[in-house]
């Protein structure tokens, strides 16, 4: 009887196992039509608006998550604003995307279910023209279906324009703009969606 349970006991824990570590070497492209990354500027302390970016590129390979946002697909609504911002802010002509990578434990994979989220905390390495800095990204992550992920911030992530040096850009659309004040602290939300490649 405790042979049989012993025998029944280690097949089921080399299948859980055997069906586990795939997860770990398998390689996840984001789906760019399903996902979003949106951002929040404040002027004149009252008034907000939410830009995006058109274009978001992004592969989980393992545990190594790396994210990049070509610039130029920024989008205000307004033309001249995007110039003036990929100018002043972004620096367009010599960095040509926004990046971000990370470590993301396989325990995750694991947790998640199409049935079950799993809240998690994601340090990111973001860089932004050319200035790096770590950020937690606090995320809600879903398996759609065995070959379907998706995070979804929790909370905004919030990006302080001094630690990427973009005071000084800031300051210059603020000044074009004729405006009193453009808030240094920009919040950052995002839904994307990885498909696993086969």
């Amino acid at each position: 009887m405790l042979k049989t349970l012993f025998c029944t006991s280690l097949v089921a824990l080399l299948l859980t196992f055997g069906s586990l570590s795939p997860v770990r070497a398998d390689t996840w492209q984001l789906d760019p039509e399903q996902s979003n990354l949106n951002f929040v500027s404040v002027k004149n302390d009252f008034t907000a608006e939410t830009h995006t970016f058109n274009q978001l590129n992004g592969e989980l390979k393992g545990e190594k998550l790396r994210i990049s946002i070509p610039v130029a697909s920024l989008d205000t609504s307004i033309a001249i604003r995007n110039e003036r911002m990929l100018e002043h802010l972004f620096s367009a002509n010599e960095f040509a995307t926004v990046s971000a990578t990370a470590d993301v434990p396989a325990t995750i994979y694991r947790a998640a279910s199409a049935t079950v989220s799993v809240p998690a905390v994601i340090p990111l390495t973001v860089t932004i023209a050319g200035q790096t800095a770590q950020l937690d990204a606090n995320v809600q992550i879903t398996r759609l279906s065995t070959d379907r992920l998706r995070a979804t911030t929790t909370q905004p992530l919030l990006i302080n324009s001094r630690q990427f040096q973009l005071a000084e850009g800031i300051n210059k659309l603020r000044e074009i703009a004729g405006l009193e004040r453009i808030d240094y602290v920009i919040p950052v939300t995002f839904s994307v969606q990885f498909d696993r490649v086969h």
